[in-house]
């Protein structure tokens, strides 16, 4: 059976996140349909068809409900601004008519009210199936509810109100949506590629793997590549969020989309346009969205029966009261009132748009989140576990010297060099860089084994890089490994059928922007360990030299010791771990949050739920993710607040239908335009 198939729409007309759930459970219950995930936020459908004949279904069900699927977004302004400038212009009328002839008032009123509704009681008709208390219906009810008691001028601004409002919340949403989806816009139009006539000018889709491309003073780099010639000072800040730019030269890397501001370079185009790494930040920025958060659902459960709670009450409030009292006219008045009040599009809206400017935020910090529910996680994290190798330090160690113990240290080079062939492990890489060694040594049967080293066989023996700590040594080779361990130097033994034969020295060194991290880190109220599979002296001698007190350091750890320690501090109270290795996937997937750096390795970065562009993102993440959380209590708040507080005016007496329009339609304006505050804050770290 072959697998289903993935359709991507852009879904015009959904101006609700509770929108995107009633589509997304109609298409699940389709024949043909394997799976379905609507995305508010970036308005899009991702549908999974088992057949492709279940398209067109697919199709007629969402214009059934109001929507259409397209392929691209028409370029036009968003929202019902054409009827809400019919309903205005004949609203202005109807108060001249009242000023110049009253007796006409009535019925000009009427007309506005009727022309401003029928959009509303059309998609409330065709989405009652699903969703019979949405706003439309909500909205409509209270027009035609306003008409019948003779409240014609309060019927004709209320739908007047709602239909502007409906307009302001469409474009706020767009502009949500664009701050999200534009990285893509980066991109240059053409490239300046370099043919055997010279360097000729052609369309960016045509670029490939290998192509060589001129990038002059002033442009973006049109796909990921290696710098061959040219030194150049190039902007990041798409990635970093550093408006800084940096000093490029050949053999460093440059991403689609950088800006060369002043110099310019030669690029070798290492992959298509199409899959630059700054496509790859806004894909994986909407798939962060399709998940929702554990707010979200809870707010989600709160307006499923907050809604119908409220409906319940207008009924009583029409009824009850009036039958005790008498002044029906009034009590259903109030309750018309009542049933604007009652619909939660501000509230369910208030948290995914406000996670939604924190995903599209954090991808230009270098913050890559790939669920939203990483960012809510990471707000409450209070403790952070760093590996070293590759994290803090710059993943490069050198060879420092090899202190032969059996035979020269020429001979014991060539033998290291044979069994690192295999192997990944950085230090591995080191000896396989350093120079010297004996010509036409070959290994074979390489096997690596986790926390303890790599072998092979040379010559029919078993020869093997392995820790220290692995192998019995005697006193004076425990001294001479604890002297070169407290220099802060990390260590690998060349063993030969369990006969060490010779010592390796290496130094990795720290990143330069360790320290200011650290500092910003701690100021964020987060304590700092560091994990590391060094001997303990050795992780003493570094966590000292970057500020790490003696019971902030773990050495000597395996794989396995550290996804203890990160179990425990989980159970703690929650840990963020950052780590960029194989034998760091384990405790990225056990963590709170884990974070991993984009130049790690595959396993990392697949095992972590956040990625990083660089180090100095770190506490960038940190930052964004409890701001972001602070949005989404203010948006529930405010929310919340004004539907509380008209719920109150109107029941005194206080506010009628106008202002209960503003209940709602006013507030998800407001929490819209309080989340996008996310991407323009200056604060930071």
């Amino acid at each position: 059976m072959e697998a289903p198939r993935m359709y991507v729409y852009h879904l015009e007309g959904m101006d609700c996140a509770d929108c995107a759930r009633k589509v997304e459970d109609a298409l699940k219950r389709l024949p043909g349909v394997a799976r379905a995930e609507v995305s508010f936020q970036t308005g899009k459908l991702y549908l999974y068809l088992e057949a492709p004949e279940a398209e067109l279904e697919a199709r007629r069900r969402v214009e059934t409900m109001g929507y259409r699927l397209r392929s691209s977004l028409p370029k036009r302004l968003p929202g019902p601004w054409a009827w809400a400038m019919a309903s205005g212009g004949l609203l202005l009328l109807a108060f001249l008519f009242g000023r110049l002839w009253p007796f006409l008032s009535p019925h000009a009123y009427s007309l506005a009210a009727l022309v401003g509704v029928l959009p509303l009681l059309a998609r409330a008709f065709r989405q009652f199936h699903q969703n019979p208390f949405g706003i439309q219906t909500l909205v409509s009810l209270a027009t035609l509810g306003a008409l019948a008691i003779g409240a014609w001028a309060e019927a004709a601004v209320v739908v007047f109100l709602f239909l502007v409002g409906e307009g302001l919340e469409a474009l706020s949403v767009a502009k949500a949506r664009q701050a999200l989806l534009g990285l893509g816009g980066l991109m240059p139009k053409r490239a300046y590629r370099l043919g055997p006539a010279g360097v000729e000018e052609v369309a960016l889709e045509v670029l490939g793997p290998g192509d060589l491309v001129r990038v002059p003073p002033g442009e973006r780099v049109p796909a990921d590549g290696v710098v061959l010639e040219g030194e150049a000072w190039v902007e990041e800040a798409a990635f970093t969020g550093e408006p800084l730019p940096r000093a490029k030269a050949p053999g460093e890397r440059v991403y689609g989309g950088s800006l060369v501001v002043e110099g310019s370079l030669l690029v070798r185009v290492e992959r298509l346009p199409k899959e630059s790494f700054l496509w790859e930040m806004e894909r994986l920025a909407e798939e962060a969205l399709l998940g929702k958060t554990r707010m979200e659902r809870l707010v989600d459960a709160f307006s499923r029966r907050y809604t119908p709670a409220v409906l319940l009450f207008a009924a009583f409030w029409a009824l009850i009261p009036s039958l005790l009292r008498g002044d029906f006219s009034g009590h259903l008045y109030q309750a018309l009132a009542l049933l604007l009040i009652a619909c939660p599009c501000a509230l369910v809206i208030s948290v995914p748009a406000a996670m939604a400017a924190g995903v599209a935020r954090g991808a230009r910090l270098g913050v890559l989140f790939r669920t939203a529910a990483a960012l809510e996680r990471l707000a409450r994290v209070r403790c952070l576990a760093l590996d070293k190798t590759g994290t803090l330090t710059l993943g490069r160690p050198r060879l420092l010297r090899v202190e032969a113990l059996v035979g020269t240290e020429e001979e014991a080079l060539a033998l290291a060099k044979a069994v690192a062939e295999a192997s990944a492990h950085p230090l591995a890489r080191a000896v396989r860089a350093a120079s010297g060694g004996l010509p036409g040594v070959r290994a074979q049967d390489h096997r690596a084994e986790p926390g303890f080293g790599a072998f092979a066989k040379v010559e029919g023996k078993e020869i093997g890089l392995v820790r220290p700590e692995r192998v019995p040594l005697p006193p004076s080779l425990q001294a001479r490994v604890r002297a070169l361990e407290e220099e802060g130097l990390s260590l690998s033994l060349l063993v030969r059928e369990k006969e060490v034969v010779a010592l390796l020295a290496f130094q990795d060194e720290p990143r330069p922007e360790v320290r200011e991290v650290l500092g910003q880190v701690r100021a964020l109220g987060i304590r700092p360990v560091l994990l590391t599979g060094d001997r303990e002296a050795a992780a003493l001698a570094l966590g000292q030299a970057l500020g790490f007190s003696p019971a902030e350091v773990w050495g000597g750890l395996s794989p396995l010791d550290k996804l203890k320690r990160v179990e425990a501090l989980t159970e703690e109270g929650g840990v963020a771990m950052v780590g960029d290795g194989v034998n760091d996937a384990p405790a990225l997937a056990r963590a709170t949050v884990g974070l991993a750096l984009l130049e790690g390795t595959e396993a990392a970065l697949r095992a972590s739920d956040v990625g990083l562009f660089s180090l100095s993102a770190l506490p960038k993440a940190f930052w964004l993710s409890r701001r972001t959380l602070a949005v989404v209590r203010q948006n529930i708040a405010l929310a919340l607040g004004l539907k509380g507080v008209f719920l109150l005016t109107t029941l005194v007496g206080l506010t009628g239908l106008w202002p209960a329009v503003l209940s709602d339609t006013g507030a998800t304006v407001l929490v819209t335009l309080n989340a996008l505050r996310l991407l323009w804050e200056q604060g930071r770290p």
